[in-house]
């Protein structure tokens, strides 16, 4: 499997991965975090290292892509429909959907607007008006709405168009997710209301990377209307003997007219023939309608003079813009998965977990173990391999201690308990939880703090006290201030002992964390216990 291959992105591997993230992070705790570094570890060494030439190392989009088709693979067959694939398959269905609905709205619209009865020519005006002015108007909208949010650095999804699509799509997802959970095990409609639950979230945090696939389906709609529009303006010339003309009751004058259509005409008038392009001015005078005299002296040369302008200005004003529209998002969008490097926390401890040795002589393994166990020179390479010689620098990690317990956590233990196998680069501890004005500044500076994108964020936090809203709300400004780049952990300890504040965590202590600690929605944002149980 090449490099091209592995490392080409779709938004339906996004939602994959950060399902498989989350899925990991909830069953996370201090007794299987071995087995998922047993599980990742052997992964990296049995699908990622064959797949890499002598003396290369592999990028971190590689890795993990190996590692989420592995994944896929392996759980796929547990798992009715994978949410990617899911969302994916309904946005196909949407393309179309809105395709149709606009070559249906728009066809309509032209074939009803150029019913000719006999005694009065369509007016070039009102059709300009309608089909053209309006269009441009929506557009200089669309630019100014843009431009706004930009300066606001509002996101996409403030608009309400937006707004409007997105809910039907999740509508139609619920909908089918409800028809397909009845064949559903409870696990697997957890894990599928789970997903769900992630799409939302990321489409946040991802930006406008979630943002432009219903961009897309807008500008596909409009694409429609006009398509549809202007094969109906085609159809009724062909066909149908079709005469336009004008009339306004303000003195418009054709020689200001005639000049106002050279100046709509010019970006085609360049390469089409000049009466093709736009009616001459005597065509414009002859094709004048004044309402007492009727439109029985006017002459059929000039009634037909106008349909060629009219279908290339449709085109030129209506569908080649909506179509570099169209185009723009979808390359947009294409640069945008190529531009993922994949930083946030919750992909660094993947890879943490994939490059980091093993430091464990445990019999239990995962199945990719016994892969690994055949390929040459596994044993030395896990021996000797570490995350800065697969190219994966190491992160920062700010661990932030409550004050009640700041004094009875000692600087070497507390590197011994949270930095095992040395996966941190480096460390600084900071106290919170002095009082209301020092934590705000503490969350005002954060804001302004450099490389928080390459900081990791641990809170040592005892685990019998309940997880109560002010603390669940500091967690919640806590991410507002850092960003959705860091990875914030809650690493949960025990009731304290005479000897030592790092004690193991008891069970039902650790479930009701996860619990609260997952509702909140965040991937990145996990609870898990700092020691170990006894074996």
């Amino acid at each position: 499997m090449g490099f091209a291959h592995v490392m080409k992105w779709r938004i339906r591997d996004i939602i994959d991965l950060e399902f498989f993230l989350h899925k990991d992070a909830v069953s996370q705790s201090g007794e299987n975090q071995q087995d998922l570094h047993e599980r990742d570890r052997n992964i990296f060494l049995a699908a990622v290292m064959p797949a890499i030439k002598e003396g290369e190392s592999p990028d971190r989009r590689f890795i993990i892509k190996t590692w989420l088709d592995w994944r896929r693979q392996r759980e796929s067959a547990q798992i009715a429909s994978l949410p990617g694939e899911m969302v994916e398959s309904f946005h196909g269905t949407f393309r179309f959907l809105f395709l149709v609905a606009g070559l249906l709205l728009g066809g309509a619209s032209g074939a009803s607007f150029l019913t000719y009865t006999g005694d009065r020519p369509v007016n070039v005006l009102v059709y300009l008006s309608v089909f053209v002015i309006f269009q441009l108007f929506l557009l200089l909208l669309l630019f100014v709405l843009s431009t706004c949010r930009l300066y606001r650095r509002s996101p996409l999804s403030s608009s309400p168009l937006y707004t409007i699509i997105s809910k039907s799509m999740l509508r139609m997802l619920l909908a089918a997710q409800s028809r397909v959970a009845q064949q559903m095990s409870a696990d697997q409609r957890l894990q599928a209301q789970s997903a769900f639950g992630i799409i939302t979230a990321k489409a946040r945090s991802y930006g406008m990377l979630f943002s432009l696939p219903i961009f897309i389906l807008t500008q596909l709609f409009a694409l429609g209307c006009n398509l549809g529009l202007l094969s109906a303006t085609l159809f009724k010339v062909v066909t149908a003997d079709i005469a336009f003309g004008w009339q306004s009751t303000v003195q418009l004058s054709p020689v200001a007219l005639h000049a106002l259509v050279q100046k709509i005409a010019a970006p085609w008038a360049w390469a089409i023939p000049a009466e093709a392009a736009f009616p001459t001015l005597a065509q414009i005078e002859g094709s004048r309608i004044i309402l007492k005299e009727g439109i029985f002296h006017l002459s059929t040369p000039n009634l037909v003079s106008w349909w060629p302008f009219l279908c290339f200005a449709l085109l030129f004003y209506g569908l080649l813009p909506r179509l570099v529209l169209f185009l723009g998002a979808a390359f947009a969008q294409r640069r945008l998965l190529d531009s993922l490097d994949f930083r946030q926390g919750n992909c660094e401890q993947l890879l943490q977990r994939m490059t980091t040795p093993l430091v464990t002589t445990r019999g239990k393994t995962v199945e990719a173990a016994d892969d690994a166990a055949g390929e040459p020179g596994a044993a030395s390479f896990a021996a000797e391999q570490s995350p800065a010689a697969c190219g994966i620098t190491g992160r920062k990690l700010l661990i932030m201690i409550p004050d009640e317990i700041y004094a009875a956590c000692r600087r070497e233990e507390i590197q011994s308990v949270v930095n095992r196998a040395a996966r941190y680069a480096d460390e600084e501890i900071i106290r919170i939880n002095q009082n209301y004005a020092a934590d705000r500044q503490m969350l005002a500076d954060m804001r302004k703090r450099p490389l928080m994108e390459q900081t990791d964020i641990l809170i040592i936090q005892e685990a019998w006290q309940p997880p109560i809203m002010e603390y669940i709300d500091f967690i919640k400004q806590l991410r507002l201030a850092v960003g959705h780049g860091p990875c914030i952990r809650i690493g949960l300890i025990g009731k304290p002992r005479s000897e030592t504040i790092f004690t193991p965590v008891k069970e039902e202590n650790q479930r009701i964390w996860t619990q609260k600690i997952s509702a909140m929605g965040d991937p990145a944002i996990q609870a898990e216990g700092l020691v170990s149980h006894a074996s």
